[in-house]
């Protein structure tokens, strides 16, 4: 994974399912766990070398956790196995795992002196624990140290999809008609928890794929214009087949299966659909599908160059422009807003059609009050995966009165279910008024790459998966 030119490891190497710096899987080749910290694995010396500059800091400070505080680590555990009154209960084991992690972070956090990077959460988040009671290797460890118990042997992958795991055989058969036989959270089409950690399985070695190929994320958007704006109401993914089978023609095959690649564009062909699908709800008919420009607010700016496709599905528009908001843009901009003609396709260049991007590096109240009377109403104010009722709770409220005082049409979206919920609350105590279609509720243009959730032995959320509210 390449996020803003920082290369994760993929979830598989958090998982110790794969090699810490070249990702070669258990299968490609033996894995050996490092042993300081216990938890990650390499295909041999030659990778731990080159790994060992990046991994040296928290390799140490997790071996000192255990080291000094591992009774503290325990408490927990401890409690929750105390309140886990049946094994296998899905439900008590994500809330015990998610505590468990929480007091985890805090306390590397506190040897470190610092708060953990992306990478090093995700060693937490994502390492394997058992799908009946949570218990990680580390619990395993600690408990074996204080005499509890004799020491579980290293916890065991699942056979089939590799990456739920089971600390004994009695756990494996206490959970494993559920793990394979009943629709899991998360799933778009009913499918078991297994079948879709097979489905990411597949996800996820053609995202290292095409990673390898491209330099980076995969991205791809079709560059024809349609004839006409089609509804989105009645159309899905499938949509974009036959532009996939022209573009990449028998290369397709030859990467993955047709429905692999559509997966994998959906990821960021997610954010200009969900904006088009929240103009139409929005509007009462179509007269916005004929301005000549059409203005969208925009909270994150991953994946800028697909928002084009605005364009390629209103050919009666002329100018796009997107402004782009949030103080993490001053390290793109400086401190000062930046304004940017962009490059567009061949045949929106020979029409002179436009693409305007403009950075300002500011909370949205912020940028609204920077404009005074010069503030221009939206066609669209988008926060894509916003996190609002979890991360800065304050300033978001702030915006979202905002929002909803000016009549501002808007849509958030969220990763899963349970933040959608949470965040249309909190849009409706700021006095926003619901459209119906748009929230809370599972978003049809959102992106198809299920991803595990952390902290967690089951449950999957997704870019733009679920819409958690609409409203002007």
């Amino acid at each position: 994974m390449d996020t803003h030119g920082v290369r994760i490891p993929p979830i598989l190497a958090s998982l110790g399912q794969a090699c810490y710096q070249c990702y070669r899987e258990k299968g490609e080749a033996p894995l050996h766990r490092c042993g300081g910290c216990l938890r990650v694995y390499y295909c041999g010396s030659t990778c731990q070398k080159a790994n060992w500059s990046k991994h040296k800091g928290i390799c140490k400070t997790m071996k000192a956790v255990e080291s000094k505080h591992g009774s503290e680590l325990l408490v927990p555990f401890k409690l929750h196995s105390f309140i886990l009154s049946q094994v296998g209960n899905v439900e008590l084991v994500n809330e015990g795992t998610h505590s468990v992690s929480g007091v985890e972070v805090t306390m590397l956090e506190r040897e470190l002196k610092r708060p953990l990077s992306l990478e090093e959460r995700n060693l937490v988040g994502w390492q394997p624990r058992c799908l009946a009671c949570g218990r990680t290797d580390l619990m395993s460890r600690l408990e074996a140290s204080e005499g509890q118990q004799s020491p579980h042997p290293n916890l065991k992958p699942c056979p089939d999809c590799k990456i739920s795991f089971y600390c004994s055989e009695d756990h494996c058969r206490s959970v494993e008609s559920t793990h394979q036989g009943v629709p899991c959270q998360g799933s778009r089409n009913g499918l078991s928890h297994c079948a879709m950690n097979q489905l990411y399985l597949q996800d996820a070695r053609f995202a290292l794929f095409m990673a390898g190929a491209n330099g980076g994320p995969f991205k791809w958007a079709p560059e024809r214009t349609k004839p006409s704006w089609t509804s989105l109401r009645n159309i899905d993914w499938t949509d974009f087949s036959d532009n996939l089978k022209k573009a990449f023609g028998p290369a397709v095959d030859r990467m993955a299966k047709l429905e692999t690649v559509l997966r994998g564009v959906t990821e960021g062909l997610s954010m200009p659909m969900t904006i088009l699908y929240a103009l139409e709800n929005l509007n009462t008919d179509d007269a916005w599908t004929k301005k000549d420009t059409i203005n969208i607010h925009v909270s994150l700016l991953d994946y800028a160059d697909i928002f084009e496709e605005i364009l390629h599905r209103l050919p009666d528009v002329n100018n796009i422009r997107l402004t782009f908001c949030g103080p993490e843009l001053s390290a793109i901009s400086g401190r000062h807003p930046a304004e940017t003609e962009m490059d567009t396709c061949p045949e929106c260049s020979r029409k002179k059609r436009k693409r305007i991007q403009d950075i300002q590096p500011s909370t949205y109240h912020e940028f609204v009050a920077s404009q005074g009377r010069r503030y221009v109403k939206p066609d669209l104010a988008v926060a894509f995966n916003s996190g609002c009722s979890e991360e800065d709770v304050s300033s978001w409220k702030t915006t979202l009165v905002l929002l909803a005082q000016r009549n501002v049409p808007t849509i958030f979206t969220a990763y899963n279910q349970e933040e959608a919920q949470a965040e249309a609350k909190i849009l409706e105590s700021a006095g926003a008024i619901l459209h119906a279609d748009l929230g809370p509720k599972q978003n049809p243009w959102g992106s198809l790459l299920a991803k595990t959730e952390p902290n967690k032995v089951t449950g999957f959320y997704a870019v733009n998966g679920w819409l958690a509210g609409g409203f002007k």
